[in-house]
């Protein structure tokens, strides 16, 4: 753009390795992309083809070692690699070896950023981005091959996205097309460029992009439309029916709701949402190629839209006595109007005086109402302590096991084996000073999973013998898993008085192997000493 006042402005128009700046539509300047740097190697080997100091066989095999490194080729020496038969790649060495060894790159993508305003007539710069990965920005008045900054991106940049002033802060929002999106700021020195913060994975290639304020709107192949903060994370989505061709931001000036979202499609269709609720469209001739909005003349609110397979332009004028923000406000997807009418909620001060009357008014039946709480209170505890004593948990009666006796008895289960017959191993141990006699140790589980007794080294009920003070005690039984998937199910081992009628287990019945399971006392009325549940392992499946 000129620095003279009035400021006009300039067109560039990118074409190929060259960018050409028209100013009153007229031709002004060219800038020509920078030259890729050519490895060290590869230039020695075209300079001894040049010399005939190696035979063609030999430069080919070195070529092909040279990319199996990782080392990037310039196009001649692609192409040459490219051929198959021997005649022909013996011509192309001949027809090129001669010229120079220059590697020049393609313009990718292209904006603007402002040097040192940001007002609408502010003096820009162009930022270039090129298929060899490259990141240029130009000086004012760009000739030859100059360029004010460059950074070498991870991959080929394919759209941009740019915000600050040059001369004070800036940030330039990169998506390649690997799928990622970074991020490029100032150094610390003048005219250099970083990258900041992690590289950000968008799941899909990007189609277009729309920065709104700090924050980006971002269109991708798989027809959404994502909210992205300045840190890359994606805070709002939409999905669209159609695949999306461009995005544009439309502001909007002498209204609450200052932006609108340009939504185009391929099928010509062109929404304006706000955020992410539609409020308008309308359509165009298919396909859209270019999409902007802004200021047109003396309309603030305005869109200029170049589509068609002719090349057609469509300007577009915002009603200067359209409401946008009734339309926003009565849209089907925002928040109803009442949430905005406040709720008759009295003050504290009036609650509290409320309270305390009320106090004094029923200050009997309150104090009525929580004696009767606290008496049945009172009466569930005692209800509770007296079925405690009545199922035996804190008696004395029966084979010399005192109210201690839970409390002296441990005992741990190990499950050994991967299935499907399992070898429980129960160990027992009285750490109290009173022996403990007639005991037995008995198996509880879901029969659709588990049997015992199946075989003599299976037992579903075990006698405990005597139980000394100090030594620990091992017993020892086999479990098997019937369950076809191998399904993990809990156990309970469960200790008893042997005077006492044994518990009926679920498992009762014929294994599947034909045997009869042990068929334990079907009365239910003693309550057990100690338990323990075992969480099982999956078993491996049943072999049909």
């Amino acid at each position: 753009m000129d620095a003279t006042l009035p400021r006009i402005p300039s067109i560039a128009v990118a074409a190929g390795s060259y960018i050409f700046l028209y100013r009153q539509l007229r031709p002004y300047r060219k800038w020509t992309c920078p030259t890729v740097d050519i490895s060290v190697t590869e230039a020695e080997i075209w300079a001894s083809l040049r010399t005939e100091g190696i035979n063609p066989a030999s430069a080919v095999k070195r070529l092909i070692e040279l990319r199996d490194t990782g080392t990037t080729l310039s196009y001649r020496s692609m192409e040459l690699l490219a051929l198959d038969k021997e005649a022909a790649r013996l011509a192309y060495i001949e027809e090129n070896k001669e010229q120079p060894l220059v590697q020049n790159t393609l313009i990718s993508c292209m904006d603007v950023l402002k040097k040192d305003g940001d007002d609408a007539d502010a003096i820009s710069l162009l930022v270039v981005g090129t298929e060899s990965g490259q990141l240029f920005i130009l000086p004012q008045d760009p000739q030859n091959s100059n360029v004010l900054c460059r950074l070498q991106l991870p991959a080929t940049p394919a759209l941009l996205a740019v915000s600050g002033v040059f001369d004070v802060e800036w940030r330039i929002t990169v998506i390649c097309r690997d799928g990622r999106m970074y991020s490029v700021k100032n150094g610390e020195v003048r005219g250099t460029a970083v990258l900041v913060g992690s590289s950000v994975d968008l799941g899909s290639q990007a189609v277009a992009v729309a920065r709104q304020d700090k924050q980006l709107w971002l269109a991708l192949m798989d027809r959404s439309v994502g909210y992205y903060s300045a840190r890359g994370k994606r805070l709002k989505m939409m999905i669209m029916q159609e695949d999306v061709a461009e995005l544009c931001i439309l502001p909007l000036r002498r209204a609450k709701v200052a932006y609108l979202l340009l939504v185009a499609l391929v099928s010509g269709e062109i929404l304006m949402c706000k955020e992410t609720m539609p409020l308008h469209s309308f359509r165009v001739e298919a396909p859209v190629l270019a999409l902007n909005a802004g200021l047109y003349g003396r309309e603030e609110n305005s869109v200029v839209i170049v589509h068609g397979h002719a090349g057609s332009l469509t300007i577009k004028m915002w009603r200067r006595t359209v409401d946008v923000d009734a339309a926003a406000g009565n849209g089907t997807l925002g928040p109803p109007p009442e949430q905005d009418i406040p709720l008759p909620v009295p003050k504290k001060t009036k609650l509290f005086v409320e309270q305390t009357q009320r106090e004094r008014d029923h200050a009997a039946e309150i104090h009525r109402a929580f004696q009767r709480d606290l008496c049945k209170l009172r009466l569930t505890t005692a209800r509770a302590y007296v079925q405690t004593l009545t199922d035996g948990l804190m008696t004395a009666a029966g084979g010399g096991i005192g109210s201690g006796a839970a409390q002296d008895i441990r005992i741990s289960v190990q499950v050994q084996g991967l299935g499907p017959k399992f070898l429980l191993r129960v160990t027992l141990q009285n750490s109290g000073s009173h022996t403990f006699t007639s005991l037995r140790l008995v198996f509880s589980f879901d029969a659709a999973l588990y049997v015992m007794g199946f075989d003599e080294r299976s037992s579903q009920s075990l006698s405990i013998p005597v139980l000394l003070p100090g030594p620990k005690l091992i017993l020892e039984t086999q479990i098997k898993c019937i369950d076809a998937l191998g399904r993990s199910g809990q156990i309970l081992c469960l200790v008893y008085r042997d005077n006492a009628h044994t518990p009926t287990s679920a498992a009762n019945g014929t294994a599947v192997d034909g045997t009869t399971k042990e068929k334990p006392t079907a009365l239910v009325s003693a309550t057990p000493l100690l338990s323990a549940a075992v969480k099982m392992p999956a078993a491996e499946p049943l072999l049909s």
